[in-house]
């Protein structure tokens, strides 16, 4: 009788422990912001793609915002066994977790919104791109002087700025219900950060303090740059994301995940440009380790 009592002590430790294990793990979401550069095949048309998914599952990312999908989203989403939304031709999702609404979120070429449910808790995620009005790297890259009112007028414009409104606009009655259900708008903006072009840091911008308006209004809406949250420091950290395909290029930090409610607090963020072959995009992906509060 004692053997068979011991017997059942071992299996009920085993079970509270898993039961423990499942819900910590629950606790903890991996977000993904990924430009994968032309469908991730600039690198190899077969072999590209299939670098994508190395990074991701290595990564170890519960929900990918993807950009520039162009053909592939599917199959790397097949090749992780994750749940598939392809907005449009550029913008798709993937994840780990059940996709159980779509949301709309302006023109679908420059962004996408599901509804998630993890583990019980739902999250918005926005998958979202950006143009840009010039490009100030190649300016940069090549010692030319800008205009410094005419550079922050022509991102305020409806190419950068002008888009991010729009599309804050239609997810406002998911953003005014963030404290329940919280929101992550992630994606290659296409433009530097307020927070990164600073006095400190005017020697690595070409000289430049820039109040770029698009994370400006990100931040005035109440959302929080992950990445600067857990690294707040730009010199020390800079978070570059363009680009690990053109080192010799103009370095700046454009990819962005930035959320919004009570019931999640990032507690890690990082950028992700390596492969054991070739990195397969021009941008770096960006990920955040979110905690879900209960």
């Amino acid at each position: 009788m004692r053997n068979v009592w011991n017997t059942w002590k071992y299996v009920l430790t085993i079970l509270l422990t898993t039961a423990i294990q499942a819900d910590v793990q629950a606790q903890y979401l991996k977000v993904m912001t990924f430009n994968i550069w032309h469908g991730g095949r600039e690198t190899g048309e077969e072999e590209g793609p299939m670098r994508v998914v190395n990074v991701i599952r290595d990564s170890g990312a519960d929900i990918v915002a993807m950009q520039e999908t162009y053909g592939s989203g599917e199959r790397i989403a097949e090749a992780l066994g994750y749940h598939f939304y392809l907005r449009s031709t550029n913008l798709s999702i993937l994840s780990r977790y059940p996709i159980v609404d779509t949301l709309d979120a302006y023109d679908p070429f420059n962004s996408g919104a599901v509804t998630i449910d993890v583990g019980g808790q739902p999250i918005v995620v926005a998958s979202n791109w950006l143009n840009y009005p010039f490009d100030y790297w190649d300016l940069l890259e090549k010692g030319k002087r800008i205009d410094s009112v005419a550079w922050r007028e022509q991102f305020e414009g409806e190419k950068n700025a002008g888009i991010l409104r729009e599309i804050v606009a239609t997810l406002s009655p998911a953003i005014e219900n963030s404290d329940r259900v919280p929101v992550i708008i992630c994606g290659d903006f296409n433009t530097g950060s307020h927070l990164d072009w600073v006095l400190e840091t005017r020697h690595l911008n070409g000289g430049y303090v820039m109040p770029f308006p698009a994370t400006l209004l990100m931040e005035q809406w109440g959302f929080i740059d992950s990445f600067r949250e857990i690294h707040p420091d730009p010199m020390t950290m800079r978070g570059i994301t363009w680009s690990p395909a053109f080192p010799q290029a103009f370095q700046d930090r454009i990819d962005y995940i930035f959320y919004r409610g009570n019931s999640l607090k990032a507690v890690n963020s990082e950028t992700i440009d390596t492969h054991p072959v070739v990195y397969p995009s021009d941008h770096a992906a960006v990920m955040t380790t979110f905690e879900i509060k209960k």
